[in-house]
Parts: structure tokens; sequence; C-alpha cells
């Protein structure tokens, strides 16, 4: 299998993309740690696992990636169960729909300290223990990095700024044969979005978008096991747009 004898943490998996790329990594041999930070989730997720997996494969733990000591722990824990890491998918994010006349600096700074500070503290914790042989750091970004979204300023310049993350980090970071990449989303049809985004607005990006639907989380999960496994040994500092044509 593509990940066999990998370990992965992935941000931000107790649902919508983030579960389908555990699943799937879980699938292809990897040992995987899930978190997130709403506890029934987590439960949730836990027992959902249990019933399809060994429990040595996998690690449930909470934690909020824009608080750092929650991060050190997150990687510490990891390690203690598996012994080193191979991936570390950046996805957790939140994705706030207001003006920017009524989006207060708290709001603002609240998307960044979570989608881009939380990838960037992350991305720091794991080259400690990457440094010596190397390993894959995804992260997850959006087509508003490129595009833009009104009444998603923050959610828009937070994704902007993990692209920029991802660039940086894949030059910097290259010498210790860590590779950078991240992917870009179209609308999928997550939770997050459907609580986010109305339905007119919905339907207007699937009219924008060539093939005229919007994605499942499953569609993207190919590209994060590309990235994640030595198929992509050559591949860094790539932003790739898997959004059904809608950036193009």
């Amino acid at each position: 299998m593509k990940l066999d004898n990998k370990v992965a943490i992935i941000t931000g998996s107790t649902s919508g993309i983030g579960l389908s790329i555990a699943e799937a990594y879980l699938q292809n041999g990897a040992c995987v740690t899930i978190c997130g930070t709403n506890t029934d989730k987590l439960e949730r997720v836990k027992k959902e696992l249990m019933n399809k997996y060994d429990e040595e494969k996998f690690l449930i733990i909470k934690a909020d990636v824009s608080n750092t000591l929650d991060v050190v722990n997150l990687f510490q824990e990891t390690i203690n169960k598996f012994n080193h890491l191979d991936i570390l998918v950046n996805n957790a994010g939140i994705a706030p729909r207001c003006s920017i006349e009524e989006t207060s600096d708290e709001e603002f700074m609240k998307v960044l300290n979570i989608n881009t500070v939380g990838a960037f503290k992350c991305t720091r914790e794991a080259i400690k223990y990457m440094h010596d042989k190397g390993g894959s750091i995804i992260n997850t970004s959006s087509f508003v990095s490129l595009y833009g979204s009104p009444y998603q300023t923050s959610y828009s310049a937070s994704k902007a700024a993990v692209n920029g993350l991802t660039k940086a980090s894949a030059k910097e970071l290259g010498k210790y044969n860590i590779r950078v990449n991240a992917v870009a989303p179209g609308v999928v049809m997550t939770e997050m979005v459907k609580n986010d985004c109305n339905e007119d607005t919905i339907n207007r990006l699937k009219a924008m978008t060539p093939l005229q639907r919007g994605a499942t989380p499953e569609d993207l999960v190919g590209i994060y096991l590309y990235l994640a496994s030595d198929d992509s040994a050559f591949t860094t500092g790539t932003i790739i747009n898997i959004d059904g044509g809608l950036v193009m």
C-alpha cells in the first residue's frame, strides 16, 4: 500500500475533508493522528474508526492549532505512540461569512490564528521530527486564495497567506528533504460550507464551475494521497487546484 509504515498527523480531521483524508491514509497503511477541538466529534470519530480499523493504527487527540502548548502536545503524543512522523496535513480551518464593515479585529485575527498561524505552528513543530529523514507537509488552501470571495475577507486573506507559507517553507526546508505543498479545493460540500454559505451562493459557485457541481470530500483524497506518498518525491512548492476548473 502507498503509505505503509508512514505516520501522519491531520489537523481538523473530525469531519469533512480531514476525516476523508484520515480514512484514505488508514486504508493505505498509514498510522494516523486525528485531532480537533469538538469533544463530541472526537468521540464519535473514535467509535466509528474502532469499528473499522485496529486501534493501534490511530490516535485521537483534542487540540487547538492556534494554541502553542496544544500543538507541542499533539506532536509529542504522536511520537510517543508511533515513534516517528512522516506526514503533516494542515487542514484545520474556519470560514465565517461577514462583511468587512462588520468584521471585528478579534474575529479577523481568530481566522488567521487558526487557518494560517496554526499551520505555521504545526509546520515549525513538524520540522523537529522530519529534520533527519525528510517528510511531506500538505496545507489545505482554497480557491479563494486566488479568486477572492465577498463576505469572506478574513478567510480569503488567511488562505492567500497559506500559499505564501507553503512556497517559503518549501524553499527553506527542501535541504532536509521536507516537501511542502498545498491543495486548493473549490466548492466542497462539507458541513462547514453548508453551514456558512446560503443555497444561492452554493448554486452560483456550482454554475461557475466547468464540471457544474460541487466536490465531495472523497473527490480530493487522491491528491492528498499522492502528496503524502513517495510518488510525489520530486514535488514541492506547488499549489494544486482541485476545483472542477473554477480557477484557471
